[in-house]
């Protein structure tokens, strides 16, 4: 009987470790279950992913994914010289394109003797290059061509916050005006909301200024007739009478302007002096005018006029004789 119960209990202990072994198993398998749905739901993820623009090689690994650089805020001008046989149809020609690529015409100066016209054109930004490289073909002959290009990404974005800090002052003040209780107080607030208003409008126009300049290119086209660019030939004439008569007319006509320029240059001194040294000397004049006059010299008396003796001189000594009348 004892031995029956032995065996009894072996054998339950059996059962229940391999129920938990199998319990354990179960949970396992259902712990790597999950581990694989989770390593399945990652490459879905990475599927996806790669669907909006990651790389994926062979295996299923999706690599990080690069950032785009921010869109940078450039001005492009350009100034293209063309000579052309026809500069109305070519004006005419550079319009059309401009005009055609979603731009607009900003100014337009032409000149009949000799014939030119100076276009200013305002061309979309990413239809610039391509308007330039045609017009630079279609219109004529190339002569010149200057571009410049200015990032203002940061100008953009400093003034872009600023509008957006000036609105934010602008509705605290308002609010502000609403729980003002004195006119005072209603005063200042106004004064101040002006202020702020002035300055938010001058912001905004820079901002507008920034998105035209940015968003469409500055091109000036020059254009110029074949027949007007071409010079006239120097006489190289410069030997014999001829060539020194004509180099002394130089010489005397510079001279004669170079005496116009110090005349021109001493004009203002000369009336300067004349406007206070007359006056001066009229006044001297007047003084000198009003002296009296000189004593006149006494008349000689009968006795020298009838041949008298003149006066001993008085050095003489006291002795000496008189002289014999």
């Amino acid at each position: 009987m004892l031995l029956v119960l032995l065996l009894a209990a072996a054998l339950g202990a059996c059962a229940s470790g391999s129920d938990e072994s199998s319990s354990s198993g179960d949970s396992a398998g259902g712990g790597r279950d999950a581990s694989a749905a989770r390593r399945g739901a990652a490459p879905q993820a990475g599927a996806t992913g790669s669907a909006a623009g990651a790389p994926q090689d062979g295996g299923g690994r999706t690599d990080a994914k690069v950032p785009l650089p921010a869109a940078r805020s450039v001005v492009y001008t350009a100034t293209l010289r063309i000579r052309a046989d026809d500069v109305d149809a070519a004006a005419a020609k550079a319009k059309q394109r401009a005009v055609a690529a979603g731009g607009y015409i900003e100014r337009e100066q032409g000149s009949s003797g000799p014939p030119s016209s100076t276009l200013r054109l305002k061309i979309p930004a990413d239809q610039y290059a391509g308007v330039l490289a045609r017009l630079s073909v279609d219109l004529g002959t190339k002569v010149s061509l200057n571009q410049q290009a200015e990032d203002v990404t940061g100008e953009v974005a400093d003034v872009d916050s600023r509008v957006r800090s000036a609105q934010a002052a602008l509705a605290s003040f308002r609010k502000l005006l609403d729980k003002a209780k004195t006119v005072g107080e209603v005063v200042d607030i106004e004064r101040e909301i002006a202020s702020r208003e002035a300055d938010l409008e001058s912001l905004q126009a820079r901002q507008k200024s920034l998105q035209d300049s940015t968003r469409y290119a500055t091109l000036t086209v020059e254009l110029e007739a074949k027949g007007g660019a071409v010079a006239a030939e120097p006489d190289d004439d410069g030997g014999g009478f001829t060539g020194g008569l004509r180099h002394g007319w130089d010489a005397f006509t510079a001279f004669v302007g170079g005496v116009a320029t110090a005349l021109g240059w001493l004009l203002p001194f000369l009336v300067t002096a004349a406007v206070i040294g007359l006056p001066a000397l009229a006044v001297r004049r007047r003084l000198r005018a009003r002296r009296p006059a000189a004593p006149a010299a006494e008349p000689e008396s009968e006795l020298a006029m009838a041949g008298a003796p003149a006066e001993a001189p008085r050095d003489l000594p006291p002795h000496a004789p008189p002289p014999p009348r």
